[in-house]
């Protein structure tokens, strides 16, 4: 049985450090936790001009963004558990200078080849930055506190995918793909900074104690832990409803109800702002409504968005002739406003669940983990990319694509609330 770190749940955080969180660290921490959507999302307009240059074929290019997908959990796997027994200070200096390397050979790359490394080893350093920021703000912070640090990160996550592309496409037109990579080895720079001002925040007292391979065990060990399993099944599973939006809305909304590409990214921009400003609301009833409400009102809301859009996919779309010929044909339609208005709402609910539910999750689940808190974050992020790898390709199956995206988001959501079921089981248990 795990028993908690010195200090857990109470003054100032699991790590037992006594340098509490105040607000410019945690803007700085913010700043390394969103090398990932920088590092995907700047990158997407650049796609055409890399091809082009680079002589390669458009399925070649989109490698350089799966090897910076696999980087990203990779990075997390290896180096979350591993900093509970080294610390998180060094790995994360370490981690931000491994992102500032592999940004300048990006940014120099002359081939295909080189390039798609490069990025694998970038995506390495972000999930790095990623597990351990995760760490650091249980170390330093009280679980109220965690909770808001969480939500605002949430926020992030929402916002970057909306403002990246764009930042990456204005950057590529004045300065080329290469400038784009200019400007995220500047941005490591620094994270490379914020790192090495970051005290540690996992005092020598607090770390776990055993050889490297013991770190890795610990993982086993976690999972063992009903509640604790149910928290990631949640976290990952929860996270699975949103990204089937995001990997599948495109054709969906685009080829199958009729939107033009200005005005799916409006309805894109509009769906992420629901996780936007749930974050907001998260961080208003952090402290003041308990961790575990929030969590189910967020898994109910998910759940919620997920099975209204199968019931509108099922009983509504094939009684609308645009939208019902375009799902049998794969032709172009044009869906009725009020049909493409109901799918988005549904789609909102489901990123607003998300917005309450990966916080709480979050700040739950390395609460369990206590002095683990690496090998914890390390789980939580490992299963998001897991999901997320799963769900993309599930949407692009069949021909109704609108049913696909509604029964993925529908399978998703059932998952997390079978976690959510081991959570109150593992809870009986322990009472």
């Amino acid at each position: 049985m795990l028993k908690p770190a010195p200090g857990a749940g109470g003054e100032p955080g699991a790590g037992g450090a006594s340098a509490r969180l105040s607000l410019m660290p945690f803007v700085g921490l913010a700043l390394i936790f969103a090398a990932g959507p920088l590092g995907t999302d700047m990158f997407l307009p650049s796609v055409p001009a890399i091809t082009a240059e680079l002589h390669t074929a458009a399925t070649t290019t989109q490698l350089a963004i799966t090897t910076f997908m696999i980087g990203m959990g990779v990075g997390q796997v290896l180096f979350g558990p591993v900093s509970d027994s080294w610390g998180r200070r060094q790995l994360l200096i370490s981690g931000t200078l491994l992102g500032v390397l592999s940004s300048l050979v990006c940014s120099l790359a002359p081939s295909i080849e080189i390039l798609v490394t490069a990025r694998l080893f970038q995506g390495i350093a972000g999930g790095i930055g990623v597990v351990l920021v995760r760490a650091i703000i249980t170390d330093r912070s009280k679980p109220s506190e965690a909770a808001k640090s969480f939500a605002v990160l949430m926020a992030i996550n929402g916002v970057a995918p909306i403002v990246a592309p764009l930042i990456g496409g204005v950057l590529h037109e004045v300065t080329g793909w290469r400038g784009v990579f200019w400007v995220l080895t500047a941005v490591a720079v620094v994270q490379l900074g914020v790192a090495v001002r970051n005290p540690e925040s996992l005092d020598a007292s607090a770390r776990s104690e055993g050889r490297v391979l013991s770190t890795y065990r610990r993982m086993g060990t976690l999972l063992k832990i009903p509640e604790f399993a149910g928290h990631v099944l949640i976290f990952g599973f929860g996270f699975g409803t949103m990204f089937a939006f995001i990997a599948g809305s495109s054709v969906v909304f685009q080829s199958q109800l009729g939107l033009s590409p200005v005005a799916y990214s409006v309805a894109f921009a509009v769906n992420a702002s629901a996780l936007i400003v749930m974050s907001v609301v998260n961080v208003r009833l952090a402290g003041v409504v308990d961790p575990r409400t929030l969590q189910k009102w967020g898994v109910v809301l998910l759940a919620l968005g997920a099975v209204a859009l199968l019931v509108v996919a099922v009983f509504v779309v094939p009684h609308v002739p645009g939208a019902a010929g375009a799902a049998a044909e794969g032709a172009e339609a044009a869906a009725p406003l009020w049909l493409v208005v109901v799918c988005l709402l549904c789609t909102i609910t489901t990123t607003a669940g998300n917005g309450l539910m990966m916080a709480n999750t979050t700040v739950l689940a390395q609460g369990i983990a206590a002095r683990y808190a690496g090998a914890g974050s390390a789980l939580l992020g490992a299963v998001q990319f897991l999901v997320a790898g799963l769900v993309s390709p599930m949407t692009a199956m069949g021909e109704d694509k609108l049913m696909m995206l509604a029964l993925t988001m529908c399978a998703s959501a059932v998952v997390a609330h079978c976690g959510n079921a081991l959570v109150v089981f593992g809870r009986r248990r322990a009472a």
